[in-house]
């Protein structure tokens, strides 16, 4: 019998989820047969982040004319999940199946359970330390919020530590998930970041650049909306007129000194047709930061191509990013993971810009960024053996020959 994989998502089957997994590959296999599950009950936080792109993305889903099991809340989940049997394989964006009372309906029913991320980093770690510093800076009112936020995380972790099952099949990136695997699955294979696999087939791309001559590029985040990330999820908030001025100033000032263009490449989720009319493109992030000079960039997962081309690269942050205990922790992992010089845009002169790309120009090492390839992209063991299939293609070869 042929085996079934189940893709659940809340978030919409728009074309750039399908772009992110790849998931056109997987449906066309005529080695599997693929299902595409939607938490319909789940959309209310997305929505209100931002409604434009919501609803974007939900003109998109439809469009794509894909047959998606609609579910309109958690009955409906259980009752679709006994329809499933051993040669079922849930892949779950939302981490819904690890729940413990899913992921044993999911067991009872005999389906397996199987993940791949995108790029399981930034790791951030919150030490007792961390926790005292934070409620210092908590107002009175707020103190609360936030003990009712900790005892539901804290909740989730002992539940979730207790009686989580092990996933059947995990594709770990790089060393440091490796080491992890065994602790959360039954069978751990070494696979590759979605962005290695798009550095793959932008090295084999002979198509002309897009971009003629030199250019510094601007990596944009979507700042101040977040459309990846807990950037509201705590307090200071950065409104869009304040970013936009500190972004301004600077990627003027980084212009002025290199004498070069400003290109910049925009959040795939983003509204924008160009960020404060610099030359600006979508879904081209790879390629530019290819055939970039230098790259300026916040805390983003696009960062891993910078150390896969082997760029020099200046990390952003403003005030209110570093006054986040999350964001915090984020912007110092990417700056000590791969040695990168960083900068305050509410807070700079061009003396200090000057200083610290001259550093960086004089001290790139190349051994930070191969390090952090091998612990988080992709281990030195699987790119000796093969990275000729495409990612979908080694996923689904290990599906059906597993017992």
């Amino acid at each position: 019998m042929k085996k079934k994989l189940i893709f659940i998502s809340s978030y919409n089957y728009d074309s750039l989820l399908f772009d992110k997994f790849d998931l056109q590959n997987f449906i066309d296999s005529t080695k599997i047969d693929t299902e595409l599950w939607k938490l319909d009950f789940k959309n209310n936080d997305i929505i209100n982040k931002n409604n434009n792109v919501y609803y974007k993305s939900k003109l998109q889903e439809s469009e794509l004319k894909k047959e998606i099991k609609i579910i309109k809340n958690y009955i409906d989940l259980i009752k679709l999940i006994k329809t499933t049997n051993n040669n079922c394989f849930i892949f779950d964006f939302d981490f819904i199946m690890r729940n413990p009372f899913f992921s044993l309906i999911t067991k009872l029913n005999g389906a397996r359970l199987i993940f791949h991320g995108l790029a399981q980093f930034p790791i951030v770690e919150i030490k007792t330390g961390d926790l005292k510093n934070k409620l210092k800076s908590i107002k009175i009112k707020d103190l609360f919020y936030f003990f009712l936020k900790f005892l539901k995380f804290l909740y989730k972790k002992i539940v979730f530590y207790l009686f989580s099952v092990k996933l059947d099949i995990f594709f770990y990136n790089g060393i440091f998930e490796k080491k992890n695997s065994n602790k959360i699955s039954k069978k751990s294979i070494g696979l590759f970041t979605r962005d290695y696999d798009r550095y793959l087939k932008e090295n084999n791309n002979n198509s002309s650049r897009l971009v003629k001559e030199d250019y510094i590029l601007f990596i944009d985040m979507g700042y101040p909306i977040p459309y990846d990330n807990y950037f509201s999820e705590e307090k200071p908030v950065t409104s869009a007129e304040e970013y936009n001025n500190a972004m301004l100033k600077l990627l003027n000032s980084v212009q002025k000194y290199f004498q070069k263009k400003i290109v910049v490449a925009l959040h795939p989720r983003s509204n924008k047709t160009s960020f404060n009319n610099f030359e600006s493109y979508k879904g081209q992030t790879d390629h530019l930061v290819k055939h970039s000079y230098f790259v300026v960039a916040h805390d983003s997962l696009s960062l891993q191509f910078v150390a896969l081309w082997n760029k020099p690269c200046l990390l952003l942050y403003n005030n209110d990013m570093i006054n986040r205990l999350t964001k915090k922790k984020e912007i110092n992992w990417f700056i000590e993971k791969m040695n990168l010089q960083s900068l305050n845009i509410d807070k700079f002169d061009n003396d200090e810009i000057k200083s610290k790309i001259d550093f960086i120009n004089m001290n790139l090492k190349k051994n930070y960024y191969e390090k952090f390839i091998n612990e988080f992209i992709i281990d030195h063991h699987v790119k000796k053996q093969t990275t000729s299939n495409s990612m979908p293609e080694l996923i689904i070869e290990e599906i059906c020959k597993y017992q």
